[in-house]
């Protein structure tokens, strides 16, 4: 294990050009991968073995990656922001209160994320990713650990370097923990009643239906910045077990019922919280199933659609503290 490795991102001020300060992540995982492509000339010609070596241009296609964290209760508002359309705050009382939305059009910057590689004799290098945009995100939670969040990005280009002058140092919170299951709630809303749902397991999955390949003939290959081109799609789902609570559900499945959701995650540092709303939840299944070795078990996809007033179809409530100083950059 890379021990000096380290993730981090920054908001940039336009699409490609690269932020000055990040806020690091604890990452789960080292995915960011550059993607190269080569145009290749082979025609008619005496004596021809193969493609010619000089035949061959490359071109820079930018590439992906993700960040996938623990969720923490202070510092996550810029990963969040990310993969959200609308992002507002306030102060008050020491804290910070986030919120994010999804809307008609995105809002979301551009982050610069930096990927530090340590070599195996301990040089630090550090590949600083621009233009990245989120494509895709998974929020989980089951009884297992942690409260989870995975991002999915798509990026212009990449340099890196091993001037320790040119690496950025990512800024930690000072102090913060993790959301984990014994702190996380789900609520039905039906009817204007709210029920306590025991959800052993819980997932929200988005695609944000963002185009990401918009290349021309401009002299340059470089991408511009990806825009939407398609309806977003929202899932998720959650499984528990079959009870007198969740047979409704079963019913409200079949009957194509549309209800509420939330789930309220309350955090260890004090001040802290987080609260996910979705307002239009139709469920897509399935029956409840059996078991000879445990209790009936019920699985319950669903679709997070536009409740149609206006109100966002996904709102998250982050709270944070506000006078909190960040903690040292740790390396890099």
């Amino acid at each position: 294990m890379a021990l000096d490795a380290s993730i981090g991102i920054g908001a940039e001020t336009e699409y490609g050009t690269a932020a000055t300060t990040i806020t690091g992540y604890e990452g789960k995982s080292d995915s960011w991968k550059v993607s190269r492509e080569f145009v290749e000339s082979v025609g008619f010609r005496a004596g021809l073995q193969t493609a010619r070596a000089d035949r061959r241009n490359i071109v820079n296609m930018g590439g992906e990656g993700e960040i996938e964290v623990d969720l923490l209760d202070v510092g996550a508002a810029d990963l969040l922001r990310a993969v959200f359309d609308k992002h507002t705050s306030t102060e008050a009382g020491g804290k910070t209160t986030h919120v994010f939305e999804t809307s008609t059009y995105s809002g979301a910057p551009s982050f610069t994320a930096q990927m530090v590689r340590p070599t195996v004799e301990g040089t630090r290098v550090a590949y600083r990713h621009l233009g990245c945009v989120a494509t895709e995100f998974t929020l989980s939670a089951d009884t297992k650990g942690p409260v989870t969040l995975k991002v999915s990005f798509d990026f212009q280009d990449v340099g890196h370097t091993k001037v320790p002058a040119q690496i950025l140092a990512p800024v930690y919170p000072a102090e913060a923990r993790a959301y984990d299951w014994t702190r996380t709630a789900v609520t039905l809303k039906r009817g204007g009643v709210s029920i306590p749902w025991d959800s052993a397991k819980f997932e929200v999955k988005a695609d944000l239906g963002l185009k990401t390949d918009r290349r021309f003939l401009r002299g340059n290959p470089l991408k511009r910045k990806p825009v939407r081109a398609a309806v977003p799609s929202f899932e998720g789902s959650s499984e528990g077990e079959f009870t007198d609570v969740t047979l409704p559900l079963y019913e409200a499945f079949l009957a194509g019922e549309v209800f509420g959701l939330a789930v309220d995650l309350v955090g260890l540092t004090p001040g802290t919280s987080m609260k996910v709303e979705l307002p239009a939840v139709q469920l897509t299944g399935e029956s409840p199933e059996a078991s000879v070795d445990d209790v009936t078990a019920m699985k319950s996809p669903f679709r997070i659609l536009d409740p149609g007033d206006g109100t966002p179809a996904i709102r998250v409530t982050y709270v944070e503290p506000s006078t909190a100083p960040p903690g040292p950059p740790s390396g890099g």
